[in-house]
């Protein structure tokens, strides 16, 4: 029975507050998927530009094109441990405030940015609610929904722009 109840707690869990202790921006914190059905694409980290097609999609109809879609590792500090979570594309954006290509586009634009917000995530508290991966066979835990804590909380882009003097609105003529 003691088991069973560890099974329990780990199928959906969110503790009441969790602290951003840190976030892996090294790299790989995105990943290639097809926009059409969003299956994971092969991809050349050190060639941003490349888009490959998908397979399945390409052969039903002409090859839509790539998007980048989000994989943070991100370390969190609850009640009572410490531990390393992967926020996937839409619990991401969240906390990001844009999608994966945009926040690579700014990064070309700005080499140190992904460090910045790394830097800018640090301390954040927030509510996630936590869940193994469906396969049950990853290293980590997912962070399937977040929630900010902080009332005067900014996603991560909007913090950048304003920290590299990038205009976010256009000027009203």
């Amino acid at each position: 029975m003691e088991a069973g109840r560890r099974t329990a707690v780990v199928e959906a869990w969110t503790p009441p507050y969790c602290t951003v202790v840190g976030v892996d921006t090294s790299g790989g914190f995105w990943y290639r998927a097809c926009s059409n059905c969003e299956r994971t694409l092969p991809d050349d980290h050190r060639n941003p530009n490349s888009n490959p097609t998908c397979r399945l999609c390409s052969q039903r109809t002409f090859a839509p094109p790539s998007k980048r879609l989000y994989r943070l590792l991100v370390s969190i500090a609850t009640v009572d441990k410490v531990m390393v979570v992967v926020c996937f594309d839409r619990a991401a954006r969240v906390l990001m405030g844009c999608s994966a290509d945009e926040f690579v586009d700014f990064c070309r634009a700005h080499p140190l940015a992904a460090e910045k917000a790394a830097e800018v995530l640090e301390g954040e508290m927030c509510r996630m609610t936590l869940s193994p991966s469906k396969k049950g066979n990853a290293e980590h835990l997912r962070v399937a929904a977040v929630e900010p804590l902080r009332t005067g909380f900014r996603p991560v882009i909007e913090t950048l722009r304003k920290m590299y003097g990038v205009g976010t609105s256009k000027t009203k003529s």
